[in-house]
């Protein structure tokens, strides 16, 4: 039977669609701050905030001192590795620690080390997707020119970064693929860390296993909290 009022046709009674209509308006009428919410996270004033994995990169924040050295053969112990290098550099953080930002000086001391490595100059950012749930690495240099894209979490008590995943890369490798690099940093204590970096051609890279692959040792960073 079709309602003049409503305009519904059915078997409810009149009185019964009146009070399901009204409990349909007290439902939506709770329900409208969450759904306005959801669509007003990113109007004007909003912030969603550092995440809090962030807090894990927050003792990198000041001044450290960097000593580069690097090796052909990583069985040998870290005292034989060839010096190529000393440098300073300064970490700090971007809206309320969301973003890190690591400002290097370079290594203009680097000549009476490795040749490749004198007037090095670079800068990187720590940051964290919340969505895709992977810390997020940018890191650019005066050498290569580009933006690598770093992507990975921590394993243990390192943090592990690659470009395995996404589209950049730095260089080409020795049968003239893609190289792919793998940056790993190893908290000592509150004044000390390493960095780790590594490479590999793309043909030898099983995307099953990345961190299984077989990479190979580039160099070696060590940071001392400048003063300390």
């Amino acid at each position: 039977m079709f309602d003049e009022e409503f305009g519904v046709v059915g078997s409810l009674s009149r009185n019964q669609f009146k009070y399901m209509y009204k409990l349909a308006l007290i439902i939506a009428f709770f329900l409208a701050p969450f759904i306005m919410k959801s669509q007003t996270d990113y109007s004007p004033g909003f912030e969603a905030g550092s995440p809090q994995q962030m807090n894990e990169l927050l003792f990198l924040k000041g001044k450290w001192e960097i000593a580069l050295k690097w090796t052909n053969d990583v069985t040998q112990p870290k005292e034989k590795w060839i010096p190529a290098g000393n440098s300073k550099s300064e970490f700090l953080d971007f809206y309320k620690g969301t973003f890190i930002h690591e400002k290097s000086l370079g290594f203009p001391l680097a000549g009476e080390g490795h040749e490749s490595f004198t007037h090095w100059s670079y800068n990187s950012i720590f940051s964290y997707d919340r969505f895709n749930k992977t810390y997020r690495y940018v890191a650019f240099d005066n050498i290569m020119g580009l933006a690598d894209i770093y992507e990975g979490d921590f394993i243990e008590e390192k943090l592990i970064l690659t470009n395995a995943k996404t589209t950049t890369y730095n260089n080409k490798g020795t049968d003239g693929c893609n190289q792919k690099n793998r940056l790993t940093l190893t908290p000592i204590s509150e004044h000390h860390f390493e960095i780790t970096w590594e490479s590999i051609d793309e043909s030898n890279l099983n995307m099953k296993d990345i961190h299984g692959s077989d990479w190979n040792f580039v160099i070696h960073m060590t940071y001392k909290r400048e003063g300390k």
